[in-house]
């Protein structure tokens, strides 16, 4: 046991010792001084910047008298060398690549996309862990433009990874953390493209990497946030929170109260498609003073948007045209143009809902275009049937059964059974009678809702 107090360089190298290996003993021997109790020591680490509750759980381990004997003459040293083991691999720097990230995306770039996916299988130099990140970077960023991108990027991603090196990645656990982020990219790119079956294997594939890697917690919280917005689309909302809340103890034990924001939100769009809008109304409430408002705009402005969502769903259109007002400067800044259209859209259900019906039927239509040109054949659909709900409010019948022909081939593309098609089909023929319209309104909104193909604003 030490005979003297821990000095700050014995705090330092005790916390920091992963990337000296061989410090075991002098780990175990601070160990067994702090768990003395002492008061000096106690107050040297507050200083450092210990909080409270850190202190008690070093300093005050709950044991018995008999245990406490036993104790004193434990042996911690395999417990820190094992620890120094995983904590050495985690922070071993990567093997140094003979070019960038940069060299070799542009290198890459002039190619056909499956030429691209070759390239990557086949030649060593693109096996780069920098560019396997770099490529997760850049699927994620194209992820409200380009689905197509984000999953061509994410497929490369997963490629480079699965022929990257142990050498190349810095140890096995890291080659594992690797492999299992750009699983979990790949899966969620096979999400956004409805690839759900798919998106299922990546993502099993990502846990099952994620289990032999590190153990880094972050990765934990991302794999976990990722798997919550597939059971979202596979409406499996229970698992979907639970995934959240996960995530969320993560990031709060983290103090990344920003990325615990990024997963309340999460939860409430779960909780709001799950049929509980005044659930994801309290969620979103409590989300949005914690979002760091400058760093992630599309947070924030996923979070009005839902929100917005949620008084509609729950009759409240003056709160959420006030929601949509207090946001409108948001959809501007972002400068997105499916998000322009989501935001059309939005509009469109909320002059629908106080009455201003023809501009209601304006904002509505030019969404519905938007979402057509960039084959978003679900959000398309569902636009559609805002459409007749305008023309039936109206009473212009003959407006609402050409809408209705026109969606015909959305739902085709779509894949709807054939109960659902039927129920579109009589819709054309019931547009005099306001009443079992809006049934059948409800019914083929209810039956879209079930398909795998809608993406949520987030």
């Amino acid at each position: 046991m030490l005979t003297e107090h821990a000095t700050a360089e014995d705090f330092e190298g005790f916390l920091k010792s992963a990337s000296r290996p061989g410090n075991a003993a002098g780990n175990a021997r601070v160990m067994r001084h702090l768990l003395t109790g002492c008061s000096l020591c106690w107050h040297r680490l507050d200083d450092l910047g210990w909080d409270d509750s850190r202190l008690q759980r070093l300093f005050q381990l709950p044991v018995d008298r008999g245990e406490e004997q036993a104790a004193q003459g434990y042996d911690y040293s395999p417990a820190f060398a094992a620890a120094e083991q995983s904590l050495e691999a985690f922070f071993t720097e990567s093997q140094r690549a003979e070019s960038s990230p940069e060299e070799l995306m542009a290198e890459l770039a002039p190619l056909p996309l499956d030429e691209q996916a070759r390239w990557v299988s086949s030649y060593s130099r693109f096996h780069n862990s920098q560019l396997v990140k770099r490529l997760i970077d850049g699927s994620h960023a194209a992820r409200y433009e380009n689905p197509g991108r984000m999953l061509h990027l994410a497929n490369l991603a997963h490629l480079a990874a699965e022929s990257c090196t142990a050498a190349c990645a810095g140890s096995a656990l890291r080659l594992a953390d690797l492999r299992s982020q750009a699983a979990r990219q790949y899966g969620n790119a096979l999400r956004v493209s409805g690839r759900m079956r798919e998106a299922e294997e990546a993502f099993a594939d990502a846990q099952r990497f994620g289990s032999e890697g590190t153990g880094d917690p972050p990765l934990r919280a991302s794999l976990c946030e990722q798997m919550a917005s597939l059971r979202i689309f596979q409406r499996r909302f229970q698992e979907a929170v639970e995934l959240s809340e996960e995530a969320g103890r993560i990031y709060r034990d983290l103090g990344e109260t920003h990325l615990q924001a990024s997963t309340m939100v999460q939860k409430a769009i779960a909780l709001l498609y799950a049929g509980e809008p005044e659930s994801a109304v309290r969620v979103l409430n409590r989300a949005i003073p914690l979002i760091d408002h400058d760093g992630d705009p599309h947070l924030l402005l996923a979070a009005c948007h839902n929100l917005i969502r949620c008084y509609i769903d729950l009759a409240q259109p003056e709160q959420a045209l006030s929601i949509y007002f207090e946001a409108r400067n948001l959809y501007r800044e972002l400068n997105d143009s499916l998000i322009a259209l989501r935001a059309g859209w939005q509009e469109g259900q909320l002059l629908r809902d106080l009455g201003h019906l023809r501009a209601a039927e304006s904002a509505l239509l030019r969404a519905r275009q938007g979402f057509l040109e960039r084959e978003l054949f679900y959000e398309a659909a569902v636009v559609s049937l805002d459409v007749t709900a305008v023309y039936l409010k109206l009473g212009e019948a003959e407006s609402l059964q050409r809408t209705v022909s026109e969606t015909v081939p959305i739902f085709t593309a779509l894949g709807v059974d054939r109960e659902a098609l039927a129920a579109l089909l009589q819709l054309q023929q019931v547009a005099h009678q306001s009443r079992q319209a809006f049934e059948l309104i409800r019914f083929l909104s209810s039956r879209l809702e079930q398909l795998p193909h809608r993406q949520v604003l987030r």
